[in-house]
């Protein structure tokens, strides 16, 4: 039966579709589930909806992180002025940005990059070392698809911001399968899609975890350095931005003393922590500082949520309302981003509202000039 006493939620539950409520329900069923927390942007995901947040008992689960491992944000405030460039120079940058960084389901790096540490599986699984080394150095530093992107905005202030979202790309995916899959065959006291944490299989995907969530930064970090050259910015400037870099990721696992705390498309907002919440390709992006509240295990949501899934926003929003939202910001706005809409994702401010001075406090807001999708 659930306990919903471990359930902390800023929003009723009926206000969800029926499969996102049902996975609550199912992890409220849960022995060694010490905490759920539910935040504003909740929505169906895998196992557990996007936007949870559970504290397990010596447990650690693939399943309630999801297939892309360390997927976050990364955000640099800029001294350029937004004003200081035109239409025109926009839309060449725009077109610049397409040129030099990868982007789409499984498009590589014309040039590998050969800078990060090679992966070394802690399984010990040949197959699994292989999948990933083929290619993790022509994957990184490049964006994907989906809800992944790369915004030029402009502050309160007026300054140019920078914000990337994309996440650890077919390596922590096949890290992710491996284990989701390992899982349903040993610690059979436990349920799929849940490791013993101090069991081999339970330390091993620590580790191997460990590699996704750095690889998703180094993603982040060679299209930030990209994005930072193409603006203009030489390598001293960039090196004195990467410093100032905000960064967080959304999917990951952190062994505390009191359990495993998953986070599932979800900010980390400890006290004082900086966060990065965006929204649509026309809503723009909040930058968050973290109040630390511990009840609703010091987290915030990761997006506006959506609010229709990828196949039934294709089919009910036109192109030309698509078009309507987008006037004014520099983007593709064809069928190919249709699923990414504006209506297809819940109302951004509405949900910052449900959290702040609860969860965030809002410390900045970017509104978008250029974005970039997969």
């Amino acid at each position: 039966m659930a306990n919903l006493e471990k359930l902390k939620t800023l929003i009723p539950l009926h206000e969800l579709e029926q499969e996102a409520q049902q996975q609550i329900y199912n992890a409220l069923k849960l022995d060694f589930l010490k905490t759920l927390a539910i935040m504003p942007d909740c929505h169906t995901g895998y196992t557990l909806p996007i936007g949870g947040v559970a504290l397990l008992d010596g447990v650690i689960s693939p399943d309630y992180i999801g297939f892309d491992e360390g997927c976050g944000m990364c955000c640099i405030v800029t001294d350029m002025l937004a004003s200081k460039l035109n239409k025109k120079h926009w839309e060449k940058i725009f077109k610049k940005i397409y040129d030099i960084v990868p982007v789409g389901v499984g498009v590589p790096r014309t040039k590998a990059y050969y800078d990060i540490p090679q992966f070394k599986t802690a399984s010990g699984d040949k197959d699994l070392q292989k999948k990933v080394v083929d290619k993790q150095y022509v994957q990184v530093g490049t964006l994907g698809s989906g809800n992944h992107f790369i915004e030029i905005g402009e502050n309160r202030t007026g300054h140019v911001v920078i914000t990337i979202h994309s996440g650890s790309r077919n390596i922590g995916h096949s890290i992710a399968d491996y284990y989701m899959r390992l899982s349903r065959m040993v610690d059979k006291h436990l349920p799929d899609g849940f490791l013993d944490l101090n069991s081999e299989h339970g330390i091993t995907f620590s580790i191997d975890l460990e590699f996704s969530l750095q690889y998703a930064l180094d993603n982040r970090m060679l299209m930030m350095i990209d994005v930072m050259g193409i603006l203009g910015f030489n390598g001293h400037d960039q090196t004195i931005y990467l410093r100032q870099m905000i960064n967080e990721n959304h999917n990951h696992a952190i062994i505390r003393d009191d359990g495993v705390l998953h986070r599932k498309g979800a900010t980390p907002a400890e006290l004082g922590v900086l966060g990065v919440i965006p929204g649509t390709m026309k809503s723009g992006v909040y930058i968050t500082k973290g109040l630390g509240n511990e009840e609703y295990l010091s987290s915030a949501s990761h997006g506006a949520g959506r609010k229709m899934s990828r196949n039934v926003a294709k089919k009910s929003i036109s192109l030309e309302q698509h078009k309507k939202w987008m006037d004014g910001i520099i983007a593709k706005v064809d069928k190919s981003t249709l699923d990414e809409a504006h209506g297809a994702y819940k109302n951004l401010a509405t949900v910052i509202n449900q959290q702040e001075g609860i969860l965030i406090d809002v410390v900045d807001y970017v509104k978008p000039i250029v974005n970039i999708k997969g």
